[in-house]
């Protein structure tokens, strides 16, 4: 080849490196040059001496525009690696449920194991929280001692519960319990009438947190209180519209979407359907001699049997990991040991033995579980009981939950 034609080729080289100004054109150029030719001039062979030093130069320069282009090239390559490794590394997690099931609490909880807690600001957030919380369920019992017709130890305090149920400001600017319904929480908390109509507040639904607050009465309506964890964790408040909460397990970030569960709340969970990888589905097993408080006619268990069938039989789940919690077990295994609210009473189609609450829990889970199988015969179902203010249990049975996820996925992505 002729110097003039080498001349012409180096630089033409030269020009298509510099033309390659595209992402896209970068890689391409890149690609095909990798194929084609070393980056590493070549050896020195007999001859090469002759080369003049203008041409030396060009092949050189040429040489080193590629090179450039080429580490550009592994550094997009590298940042488009990356991008996807994070993205199949992040676990996007639906909570769905009815209404006061325990799906926030459960969010809590992987706040407190998995985000290093809650900052002493975000704990004094839940100050005003606990306080409603509190004096809202004394207002519950007070209420219900009429319906349970039981009367007050004290005359009196019946004009207390009275004031108490038309008070509609608890505390002030600095979230400090006023003293005169300081005075009317801890007077009634003393009434042993109160006392048993908390015993018995199964019989009108009375909130699962009510007994802890009262039992900390003192603690919370100090003017230096600060809540602690456990809380946090028993506080209630109504979720509207959907939480995000992100937190990493090891290289995993996982992303859970908690949205309300009452009825009026469900027609927003569709934005969350697109690219979930597992299903959390969360059932007050306490709850099955309960109605809702948006339809008092309407049994909470037989409720959630029934979003659980419509949420399997959805086509944008067909392929979803689904996961079962039997949430509130604690409270479930207390109602059937010492009450005398049996399961067959509330779903008749329990034929099991009384206050047996181990043989009560299986059918409950048996029903659940005959609905996935009508839904999909060929995909698992994933069930576990759990306590979601116990964070033990919670971290324990979440360890699990992970573990499934990443199997369930490999397997429909057919790397296993």
């Amino acid at each position: 080849m002729g110097r003039q034609q080498k001349k012409k080729k180096q630089q033409h080289s030269v020009l298509k490196v510099k033309g390659a100004q595209t992402l896209e054109g970068v890689i391409r150029f890149a690609y095909t040059r990798i194929k084609n030719i070393s980056i590493m001039a070549p050896p020195l062979q007999m001859g090469n001496c002759l080369i003049p030093d203008f041409e030396r130069r060009t092949r050189l320069k040429s040489e080193k525009v590629f090179s450039g282009k080429c580490k550009e090239s592994r550094k997009v390559g590298c940042g488009l690696n990356s991008y996807q490794d994070e993205k199949c590394n992040i676990f996007k997690i639906l909570i769905l449920g009815t209404g006061e099931s325990g799906k926030s609490t459960l969010v809590k909880q992987m706040k407190i194991i998995h985000n290093e807690g809650y900052s002493e600001d975000e704990i004094l957030q839940f100050r005003p929280i606990i306080l409603d919380n509190l004096v809202s369920s004394m207002k519950y019992v007070v209420t219900g001692m009429r319906l349970l017709d039981i009367s007050f130890q004290h005359a009196n305090n019946k004009n207390l519960a009275k004031k108490l149920i038309v008070c509609d400001k608890y505390f002030d600017e600095d979230i400090i319990l006023f003293p005169h319904l300081e005075k009317s929480l801890k007077t009634l908390w003393n009434d042993t009438g109160v006392k048993e109509a908390v015993a018995r507040g199964f019989e009108y639904e009375l909130n699962d947190s009510a007994l802890y607050f009262f039992d900390n009465l003192d603690r919370l309506c100090s003017e230096k209180y600060v809540p602690n964890t456990k809380d946090v964790l028993k506080s209630r408040v109504r979720t509207i519209g959907v939480a995000e909460t992100e937190f990493r397990i090891d290289k995993l970030v996982i992303r859970m979407f908690d949205v309300g569960g009452q009825r009026s709340e469900r027609r927003k969970w569709i934005q969350c359907f697109d690219d979930v990888r597992a299903l959390l589905f969360v059932v007050a097993i306490s709850e099955y001699d309960m109605t809702l408080i948006e339809d008092c006619d309407r049994n909470r268990l037989r409720e959630s049997l029934q979003l659980f069938d419509s949420v399997c039989s959805n086509v944008l789940f067909r392929n979803t990991v689904t996961i079962l919690f039997l949430n509130k077990l604690d409270l479930f295994r207390e109602k059937i040991l010492f009450t005398d609210r049996q399961l067959k009473y509330f779903i008749t189609e329990y034929t099991g033995p009384d206050y047996d609450p181990d043989l009560a829990a299986l059918f409950i889970e048996q029903q659940f579980r005959k609905l996935a199988f009508v839904a999909n015969c060929n995909k698992p179902l994933f069930t576990h009981f759990t306590t979601a203010t116990d964070t033990t249990n919670v971290k324990n049975t979440f360890n699990s939950v992970v573990d499934i996820i990443i199997r369930e996925n490999l397997q429909q992505s057919t790397l296993l």
